[in-house]
């Protein structure tokens, strides 16, 4: 396996906008532009130029329709969320082990540190990914 996971595409991005990650996922996971899905997690809580939380996240995902497909590992974010919606989390798996998994739809996966879209098993974001990345979280497009 490699080392690294790289992109398919950029996707929709901000120039002026820092640690938005979270925005970029929704934005190309969705089909959505740019400016839809950064008013969808300010809505939420999400401050502009900033990171969030992952109750920030996960609010403004599961209310624009997306389906939480589970919870993976023991990270501090896995049991963050675990516990405050009271879902076991599932054994651990990186990035690399996933993504054969994720091969028709549309998701936003949720690594450790950050959020990434994958739309018919294809990588979308900025830059390359570690595959040993451990996932946190992963959400469907219904």
């Amino acid at each position: 396996m490699d080392k690294y996971i790289r992109p398919l595409t950029i996707g929709h991005t901000n120039i002026v906008e820092e640690l938005d990650c979270t925005v970029r996922a929704l934005a190309n996971s969705a089909g959505i532009v740019y400016s839809n899905a950064h008013t969808i997690l300010k809505k939420h809580g999400r401050k502009d130029r900033k990171g969030c939380s992952n109750l920030v996240w996960h609010d403004a995902y599961t209310n624009t329709g997306l389906s939480l497909v589970g919870i993976y590992g023991t990270t501090k974010a896995a049991k963050h969320i675990s516990k405050r919606l009271n879902i076991a989390a599932y054994k651990g798996i990186t990035l690399g082990r996933i993504l054969p998994t994720l091969n028709e739809g549309s998701y936003i996966v949720i690594i450790t540190g950050h959020a990434l879209a994958v739309v018919s098993g294809h990588v979308i974001d900025k830059g390359l990914n570690r595959s040993n990345s451990s996932v946190v979280a992963v959400y469907k497009h219904s």
